[in-house]
């Protein structure tokens, strides 16, 4: 027999409350690590996914094109097609609802320039004037003017107001109605109004017609020579600004021609025969605003038309198809021995009172 057999058998020890409550606590300790770790992974789960919207959101950003690339892709492709006449229609309505949308800016003044003037190349009188696409020439330009200063600078301007002179002015002159034609007429006379005199376009300058002043005191003779480059680039730059801006001027003095050249053109309606030889005197009287070539283009015109209008007043007195109603009212004024105030209800009356309304007819 062992020293401990009489000893009774160990029992299971008995829970107290403190212990209890230990347990419980670290239950609850267990439990609460566990939603802590379960929470963390699900915020580091939406962050991931909120790094990745992110991501996706900046790449969407870069691949995406910006208005102003988009407009300019448009109208790089847009210019490619203008320099085909046979795709002028389709390429230059493209264009007008572009410009119509104000999707062009000063930003896109060069991509637009270019457009206009593939539109005009060769020439604007071999472009701008055809029968096929006149209208919508017209139509073209007279969108163009009205954005053009919002998006255009000066240069590009006096350039435009060349093309306008054909595709608007011009072409505004093919009409059957009188009062559209005279206003047409009125409108080329004001740009020729606007013209200045004609001055002989100074010369290209050379180094050596450049006086160069002197550098300032303390100047190195590296710096002094360096100035001296930049004063003779610098007066070279404004001669050839000087010189390019004469010629669009001069390019504009021969469109105003061309535009009376085409006016004379159209002679043969009798409707129009009285304003057309305005338009040539007023032309004749203004030659100074012209070049000595563009002159004799001038009176080139004018004496044509002189003949012209010399033939009909030498037509038989029994036609007077050949003559205006201007004409015939200046004729019939011209010989009657009766006032234009007493004509009405009184054909025999000679008072007089109308031979001041007679001379100014004659």
């Amino acid at each position: 027999m062992g020293l401990y057999d009489d000893l009774p058998d160990a029992k299971p020890r008995a829970t107290t409350a403190s212990t209890a409550r230990d347990g419980d606590a670290s239950d609850d300790a267990s439990i609460r690590d566990a939603k802590r770790a379960k929470r963390a992974t699900g915020d580091a789960g939406e962050r991931s996914e909120d790094a990745q919207k992110v991501q996706l959101r900046d790449d969407a950003t870069v691949a995406a094109p910006s208005k102003a690339a988009t407009t300019k892709d448009a109208l790089q492709r847009i210019a490619q097609h203008l320099l085909k006449p046979e795709k002028f229609v389709k390429a230059s309505g493209l264009l007008k609802k572009l410009l119509m949308s104000e999707a062009c800016d000063r930003g896109d003044a060069k991509a637009l320039f270019a457009c206009l003037e593939n539109a005009m190349t060769p020439t604007p009188k071999a472009r701008a004037l055809r029968a096929e696409t006149r209208l919508d020439y017209e139509e073209l330009f007279e969108i163009v003017a009205a954005f053009s200063p919002l998006i255009f600078n000066a240069k590009q301007k006096r350039k435009l107001e060349v093309w306008s002179t054909y595709a608007r002015r011009i072409n505004a002159l093919r009409t059957d109605d009188s009062f559209e034609f005279t206003k047409a007429v009125k409108a080329i006379q004001e740009v020729v109004d606007r013209v200045d005199s004609y001055v002989e376009p100074p010369g290209v300058i050379e180094d050596d017609d450049i006086e160069i002043p002197p550098a300032p005191e303390g100047a190195s003779e590296e710096e002094a020579m360096e100035m001296a480059t930049q004063y003779a680039r610098s007066i070279k730059a404004e001669r050839a600004a000087e010189i390019e801006q004469l010629a669009v001027v001069d390019e504009l003095r021969e469109a105003l021609i061309d535009a009376l050249e085409f006016t004379s053109s159209l002679y043969g309606r009798t409707w129009s025969q009285t304003t057309i030889d305005m338009m040539s005197n007023f032309f004749h009287e203004r030659r100074p605003k012209f070049s000595p070539t563009s002159q004799e283009r001038i009176v080139k015109i004018w004496d044509d038309l002189r003949k012209k209008k010399h033939a009909r007043s030498l037509t038989s007195a029994g036609d007077k198809v050949s003559m205006t109603s201007f004409e015939r009212d200046q004729a019939r004024a011209a010989g009657s021995q009766v006032s234009a105030r007493g004509s009405v209800g009184a054909e025999n009356v000679k008072d007089g009172r109308g031979e001041s309304a007679a001379k100014m007819l004659g």
